[in-house]
């Protein structure tokens, strides 16, 4: 079993900015609601192509994130054959192996996995995602002190990527699927993704 994949990525979290969680301390509220987003530009799992698929997980986790016991609902694109469906689902659920597959261990219940017209826009430090009938979420990258590129977190303790990410501010989000969540105005980290396993 072995994968690459790479592209766009960007969470919002009901955090203040900046995520506490990602240092391992407890969320700003009495739990943490996150939802991560990945749109793949190029990229195959076993020789399956997963080039321009799309991919969500919302997730909903205690106050201290690292306790476990995680609610996640997994979205996978509809486009998707079946054997691209199964190889996304590996991957992004962390089954594949991979940096996903230590946030796994976390994970308490699966709400959910189910196919659906996810749509991901990123541009000029601006992002949207979309699960038709459930989710939208949008994010802007920050400004830094230099008035022109945005503050840059590079390996922190916990956080969907290992890559560096930039910060950004969350715009309106709303889930309503396995649970309700909206929220707007807090936490977000963009970044340009790579997984390999």
């Amino acid at each position: 079993m072995s994968f690459s994949v790479e592209g766009d990525y960007f969470e919002t979290c009901q955090c203040d900015v900046s995520c506490p969680c990602i240092w391992l301390k407890p969320a700003d509220n009495e739990a943490c609601d996150v939802i991560l987003a990945w749109h793949v530009s190029k990229g195959e799992k076993d020789g399956v192509d997963l080039s321009g698929m799309n991919a969500v997980l919302a997730v909903h986790s205690p106050k201290q994130m690292t306790d476990g016991g995680w609610k996640v609902a997994l979205y996978l694109d509809d486009r998707a054959t079946p054997k691209q469906s199964e190889a996304l689902g590996a991957v992004f659920s962390g089954g594949a192996g991979g940096h996903l597959a230590g946030l796994a261990s976390l994970i308490g219940e699966v709400a959910g996995v189910a196919p659906a017209a996810i749509t991901f826009d990123r541009s000029n430090g601006s992002l949207h995602a979309e699960v038709a009938g459930v989710l939208t979420m949008s994010a802007k990258e920050i400004k830094g002190i230099d008035g022109a590129s945005a503050p840059v977190i590079t390996n922190p303790l916990l956080i969907g990527v290992t890559q560096p990410a930039t910060q950004a501010k969350a715009g309106d989000v709303s889930y309503h699927g396995h649970w309700d969540v909206e929220y707007s105005g807090t936490n977000s980290f963009v970044t340009d993704f790579k997984y390999e396993g």
